[in-house]
This record gives structure tokens, C-alpha cells and sequence, in this order.
């Protein structure tokens, strides 16, 4: 990890299968910025349903968890 690292974010398969992380970054990084981890985690499971919609009649377990970083610079 670096300073410049804000958030991880852990989930299922579900969550990544059809969102790369260049999306996730997408999605996250506007509740980074007002500390809604909560709001994270419900835009990426919205997210992860409504791709499973379109690619799947079956929609896998979708879990997540975004944990924001405060890293404090030396």
C-alpha cells in the first residue's frame, strides 16, 4: 500500500465479474469523497445487478465491503 492508495474494496465474485476495476475506482471514488462507504457499497451492488441482468439469467451472491483509508502523510 501507498499514500495515494484511498480505498479497498472487498467482494464476492459476484461484484466482479462483469465490473472491472477501473469502474469500481468510477463508482467508489464520489462516496470516497463524501465518506459514504455505505453509499459505496450499495452503488456496487446496484452496479453488480444490474450487469448481472444483462449478462446472466441467474444472478450470482453479490457481498461487498469498502473500507476507506485515512493514510496520514509523513
Amino acid at each position: 500500500m501507498t499514500p495515494e492508495d484511498k480505498f479497498i474494496c472487498l467482494g464476492s465474485d459476484g461484484i466482479f465479474e462483469f465490473i472491472p476495476n477501473e469502474d469500481i475506482v468510477k463508482i467508489v471514488v464520489p462516496h470516497w469523497r463524501l465518506q459514504d462507504s455505505d453509499g459505496a457499497c450499495k452503488a456496487l451492488a446496484k452496479e453488480a445487478h444490474n450487469r448481472w441482468c444483462k449478462e446472466e439469467e441467474v444472478i450470482d451472491d453479490i457481498t461487498c465491503i469498502c473500507v476507506f483509508l485515512n493514510v496520514l502523510k509523513a
